[in-house]
């Protein structure tokens, strides 16, 4: 009877230890998830996206321990309808006060024969932590074009 609650009680004292060793270690884990995110989206917040475009979509995929998707952890995608046309220096100043200065590719004028929604010109750039990709994408001709921001963990 004696040595059978001593084992209980070592097994219970184990068992507790083990969760508890567990239970820390994921909000470890997590802090460290969450403060990489926010780094994230603290260098976004950091391009000049005027406050006049509204915004269509916004997913924000936070770090996680395991990322068994095929989408990179944390990545960054949003979208705005800008009301207006854009130029490639229009990119170059959204990106200028995040120190980033884009590779430009396109014109950002829609072609008079392209149908449907297309890309007019795309700015990629890295920070060393993060690439950046601002896209002006063009509905149909004569509606507003959308600017499409992703951000995600630089690939190099």
């Amino acid at each position: 009877m004696f040595w059978g609650n001593t084992v209980r009680r070592r097994t219970g004292t184990i068992l507790a230890a083990v969760v508890l060793i567990v239970g820390i270690s994921f909000f470890l884990i997590r802090a460290a998830d969450d403060r990489t995110t926010d780094e994230m989206m603290s260098r976004s917040a950091r391009l000049a996206i005027p406050s006049t475009w509204k915004q269509l979509d916004n997913i924000v995929r936070r770090e996680q321990f395991l990322c068994i998707s095929t989408n990179p952890c944390p990545s960054l995608a949003r979208r705005w309808a800008t009301g207006t046309e854009l130029t490639p220096a229009d990119l170059q100043a959204i990106a200028a006060p995040a120190s980033l200065s884009l590779k430009l590719e396109g014109t950002c004028q829609r072609r008079p024969n392209s149908g449907g929604n297309i890309p007019v010109c795309t700015g990629t750039a890295a920070d060393g932590d993060y690439d950046y990709r601002l896209a002006v994408a063009s509905p149909g001709p004569g509606k507003p074009v959308e600017v499409i921001l992703e951000v995600k963990p630089a690939s190099g």
